[in-house]
C-alpha cells in the first residue's frame, strides 16, 4: 500500500499518513447512494476523545488532505477511506487510505482511545449510474454509530462533512473546489442542496 506524504498542511498541524490502531470488528462497504433505515437513533456516546478539536482546524486539514487523495482515487476508480485521528505527539494525522472498490469501502471499526475524531474518504471516479455527487445514508449513519463527524470528497471536486451532533451532511466546498475527475459530467447540479440529514437523503434517493 502506497504512503501518502505530508503535502499540505493546516497551521502547526501535520498531515502525515500512518497506520492508526485497528480492531477486528469491521464497518459495512459503503456503497454509493445506498440507503439504510437503521442507526437513526440518538447518538449516546463518542469515540473521539474529549478534547479532540473540531471546525476549521480539522476541516481545512481534511479538503488538502483529500484535494491529494483524489488524484490517486480517480486514476485509480476506486474509493479510499480511512480516519483522522490525534497522534501520540498531539498533531492531527490521517491513518493510510484503504482502497476498495468502484462504489464501496471498507475499514476497521473506531475505538474509543484511538484519537479518532473523524472519517474519511473518497468517492473515486465518475459513473453516471450513481448519486455520488452527495454522501449516502450509509454515509451519515455509519459516522453517527461511532459519534464522530466524516468527510467525503466527490467525483466532481465537493467536500461534505457529515456532522454528528447535528445530524445533517453539509458541503464545506462546492464544485471543483478540490481534485475533480476529467470525465466528470454535471447533472441536475440545481438540485443539489447545501445540507442534507437522514431522512431527505432518503427522500433523494427515493425520487432518483
Amino acid at each position: 500500500m502506497i504512503r501518502l506524504t505530508a503535502l499540505l498542511a493546516a497551521a502547526s498541524i501535520a498531515l502525515t499518513a500512518c497506520d492508526a490502531p485497528t480492531s477486528q470488528t469491521f464497518v459495512q462497504p459503503n456503497p454509493k447512494g445506498a440507503t439504510s433505515q437503521s442507526s437513526q437513533t440518538s447518538v449516546v456516546f463518542s469515540v473521539a476523545p474529549a478534547n479532540a478539536p473540531s471546525g476549521p482546524i480539522v476541516d481545512n486539514f481534511a479538503r488538502n488532505f483529500l484535494n491529494t487523495l483524489q488524484v490517486r482515487s480517480i486514476a485509480e476508480r476506486r474509493e479510499h477511506c480511512g480516519y483522522f485521528f490525534i497522534g501520540s505527539d498531539g498533531r492531527l494525522q490521517a491513518s493510510t487510505p484503504r482502497g476498495g472498490t468502484f462504489a464501496s469501502c471498507d475499514m476497521p471499526a473506531p475505538l474509543a482511545g484511538q484519537g479518532i475524531v473523524a472519517s474519511y474518504h473518497t468517492h473515486g471516479a465518475y459513473g453516471r449510474q450513481y448519486d455520488n455527487e452527495v454522501p449516502s445514508v450509509i454515509d451519515l449513519t455509519s459516522d453517527f454509530d461511532f459519534g464522530i463527524d466524516g468527510y467525503v470528497s466527490t467525483p466532481g471536486g465537493r467536500v461534505w462533512l457529515v456532522d454528528f451532533q447535528t445530524r445533517t451532511t453539509l458541503q464545506l466546498c462546492g464544485l471543483r473546489c478540490v481534485t475533480s475527475d476529467p470525465g466528470f459530467l454535471p447533472q441536475d447540479e440545481d438540485k443539489i442542496r447545501q445540507s442534507y440529514s437522514v431522512q431527505t437523503l432518503q427522500r433523494r434517493s427515493s425520487i432518483l
